[in-house]
């Protein structure tokens, strides 16, 4: 099956879920209950397990999650996959890294398949913050910032063991919501258990940084490196540390960062070209945007092939669709 290079990403204003909302979630929940299902139903928890651990680790997103289920009018299968608790294996590939100096701005690349990637950029007001972030999982985020300037990146660690525990998305949904600072996230990300390995890098208006490596069966390793890749550690040898380059990807981010010609326009434009750059979009392993997040100015900028731009505030925030060739 050849993948089309061609994709869709829309820009959207909703304070709260509405017809919007709905809208996508009724086009991705199909392709989302085969994903849920891919493993058996019967791996997947029973509602009241989703429930409880809602209750128990991020309570204050109940309310949401009811919400959606009566939105969409949820059975009990499609309540159990809302909770993105224990959901099926999903790995991504991602290059993050932050500039530190001046201007402190996080950029990222997003590595994956095309026609797995929702393609949305919304900006929300679902309790008391206003959020604009990429979306996943229907409620989910893949990267964003809040109004208070926490900005969140997370990529794929490489790792196959699975546990017990949300899909990474939904928390860091819970993060941009309830946390303003880094130090704050960083309670979040090593108190709610997620299920599988990832690398979250975060940056706030204060210019403190951190990675957060999350793994099954260990705790959190917190650090200041300005970076993230898909390998945890220093040099991690997997088989898909090998397969996505992250070692190559991650030296040449290192060498971005402290080469003092260096500028943050030159490090953001090197994530446009290889090593960083990646185009195997057939086995799902192509970038599909690069997202740059300037807490300060609480502004970001989308980038894709043939200068296409994308410029977004909570200032001032343009709905819009742009239709994207990858290569």
């Amino acid at each position: 099956m050849t993948i089309s290079p061609r994709k869709c990403f829309t820009a959207v204003n909703e304070s709260h879920p509405g017809d919007q909302w709905l809208a996508h979630a009724q086009a991705a929940l199909p392709s989302y209950r085969r994903w849920f299902a891919s493993e058996g139903e019967l791996k997947r928890p029973s509602l009241n397990a989703c429930r409880e651990a809602l209750h128990t680790h991020m309570p204050e997103l109940v309310p949401m999650w009811q919400r959606l289920i009566d939105l969409t009018q949820a059975d009990e299968q499609d309540a159990r996959l809302l909770s993105f608790y224990c959901p099926a294996v999903a790995t991504a590939g991602c290059s993050q890294a932050v500039w530190t100096r001046y201007t402190p701005t996080l950029v990222r690349n997003y590595d994956y398949a095309p026609e797995l990637c929702e393609g949305r950029i919304l900006k929300t007001r679902w309790f008391d913050t206003t959020v604009i972030a990429s979306t996943d999982c229907l409620w989910g985020v893949l990267d964003g910032m809040n109004e208070h300037g926490l900005s969140v990146s997370l990529a794929y660690a490489g790792k196959d063991s699975v546990t017990e525990g949300f899909g990474i998305s939904l928390i860091l949904r819970y993060v941009l919501e309830f946390c303003g600072t880094v130090d704050e996230a960083v309670k979040v990300l090593c108190r709610v258990p997620a299920h599988m390995a990832y690398n979250v890098t975060l940056l706030d208006a204060y210019g403190q940084v951190r990675t957060v490596e999350l793994a099954p069966f260990a705790s959190p390793k917190i650090s200041c490196k300005p970076l993230a890749v898909n390998h945890q550690g220093d040099f991690e040898l997997t088989n898909y540390a090998m397969f996505s380059h992250s070692y190559e990807r991650q030296q040449t981010l290192l060498a971005k960062l402290y080469d003092p010609l260096s500028t943050v326009e030159s490090f953001v434009n090197s994530f446009e070209v290889s090593p960083l750059r990646a185009s195997n979009y057939a086995q799902g392993f192509g970038t599909l945007y690069t997202a740059i997040y300037n807490p300060q100015l609480r502004a970001m900028e989308y980038r894709w092939p043939n200068k296409l731009r994308m410029y977004q505030s909570f200032a001032y925030f343009e709905p819009c669709t742009l239709w994207v060739d990858l290569v």
